[in-house]
């Protein structure tokens, strides 16, 4: 019998389902980061504009016949964004709801504290852990991703995303 795995994607690999200006602001005072984010190796920074609500995708590649029975997410959210709706997109077209819309969601603290030598080089940090099962696990057949909505006005910040690969004999 073998253990479940995870596999996590690094935050870079977030897609936003709109951009431009009238959707992300600046943010990190990084002026180039209007309308597109900023992407850093330990994170993706976005500032939502009032009024709108974006979603996030994190596309998985897996093989076939995976089955997959959790996703997670480290994130943080500052300045009022919340994040309100989790699904996951598989087979192509299906859809699978894992929180309920318009609710914030919530995690569980997931401190990192950087070696003292590399401290500056860190932006303080609030992130937040959030684990979600799929039930009834899915089983992939032509791609998975995982699906974040956010509402503005505020900053999202996510560094990763992950999903638990189930053992199928378990």
């Amino acid at each position: 019998m073998s253990l479940p795995q995870e596999l996590w994607l690094a935050p870079a690999a977030v897609q936003l389902q709109e951009s431009g200006a009238d959707w992300i602001d600046v943010v990190d005072d990084q002026p180039w980061s209007q309308g597109r984010g900023s992407h850093r190796g330990f994170s993706s920074s976005f500032r939502i504009r009032p009024d709108r609500k974006i979603w996030f995708h994190f596309p998985f590649q897996l093989p076939a016949g995976s089955l997959i029975d959790q996703v997670s997410l480290l994130w943080e959210a500052e300045e009022g964004a919340i994040l309100s709706w989790v699904c996951v997109h598989h087979g192509g077209m299906e859809r699978q709801h894992l929180c309920a819309p318009n609710q914030p969601l919530v995690g569980t603290p997931e401190p990192f504290d950087p070696p003292e030598l590399w401290r500056h080089y860190y932006p303080a940090c609030n992130r937040l852990r959030t684990d979600l099962p799929i039930s009834p696990a899915i089983t992939t057949r032509f791609g998975f991703q995982l699906c974040v909505q956010a509402d503005g006005p505020g900053i999202v910040r996510f560094y990763g995303a992950g999903l638990r690969l189930a053992n199928p004999d378990a």
